[in-house]
């Protein structure tokens, strides 16, 4: 019952909505961006298959791929810590806790609900925004092989290529890989809720926090931080899209982003309990 009751009060919230809108919003800059892209590549021709860089390179797995890795870079993370924080410290700030806690359902029961919920909310958005991409490029860009060059989405150091099929099978793999990434932002914001008593600070504060550890993680002066921050691993399912995957490798950041979850909710969880046994 209080499954069906957070998620309920999740599709209430319009957090959901607001996140597809917003998601579906960047789909078509992407695609617009794109577009102008082929257009000044081609001296109009508006074709979106054919760069400098290979004749076939502008496709919809291509253009799949650009338009997640961005997508998970500036927005999945930012909503992922929005519904964390919106969570308790929602509940708290609007005074409804008190009143859910007089159902019997113990407080370990409604916290593990609550972020039960919250990461089955994550892990639907980013597989469906990640099918969406896929159909939008297949459909409106066109089909071909996966190839990757060094650049912005510094998945290669040298020319990579997949085929269609084996870069599909690799798109499949990169939605739990993805997920798992985004519930170390959640958990971090699940603590930060469990601190604040208003949503609006709890949300900011974790999105705040988030963008100021990615930016850290992302400079090169702090190397030596790097292995301490969640943001440090998140992008390892870009391994999936190399000819050979160093599964080592990708093991060990998942086991990192893992323990980070681990930890935060676990840090969330008990100040949860105190909070609320303190009154």
């Amino acid at each position: 019952m209080s499954a069906r009751l957070e998620s309920l009060r999740l599709l209430r919230s319009r957090r959901p909505l607001a996140a597809a809108g917003a998601l579906l919003l960047f789909l078509l800059l992407m695609l617009l961006g794109f577009w102008t892209y082929a257009e000044s590549r081609t001296n109009g021709a508006a074709e979106f298959r054919y760069t400098y860089e290979n004749r076939s390179y502008f496709n919809g797995l291509v253009f799949a791929l650009y338009a997640f890795y961005f997508a998970f870079v500036l927005l999945l993370p930012v909503f992922a810590a929005t519904e964390g924080g919106a969570q308790l410290a929602g509940d708290t700030g609007a005074n409804t806790l008190t009143l859910v806690l007089v159902r019997p359902l113990s407080k370990t029961r409604l916290f593990f609900t609550k972020f039960g919920i919250a990461a089955l909310f994550t892990t639907l958005l980013t597989g469906a925004f990640l099918a969406l991409t896929l159909l939008v490029g297949l459909v409106l860009v066109g089909w071909g092989e996966l190839r990757l060059y060094p650049g912005v989405l510094q998945m290669a150091d040298r020319p990579q290529h997949l085929a269609q099929a084996e870069a599909l099978r690799r798109f499949a793999l990169a939605w739990p890989a993805a997920s798992l990434a985004l519930l170390a932002p959640l958990a971090f914001s699940f603590w930060i809720s469990s601190l604040a008593k208003s949503a609006v600070n709890a949300v900011g504060t974790a999105v705040a926090l988030y963008l100021v550890l990615y930016v850290i993680a992302e400079v090169h002066f702090f190397a030596e931080l790097r292995p301490y921050l969640f943001t440090s691993h998140a992008g390892y399912w870009r391994e999936l899209f190399q000819e050979r995957i160093d599964w080592r490798e990708f093991g060990r950041h998942a086991a990192a982003l893992g323990g980070f979850t681990l930890v935060f909710t676990a840090l969330a969880y008990r100040r949860f309990r105190l909070r609320e046994e303190g009154g």
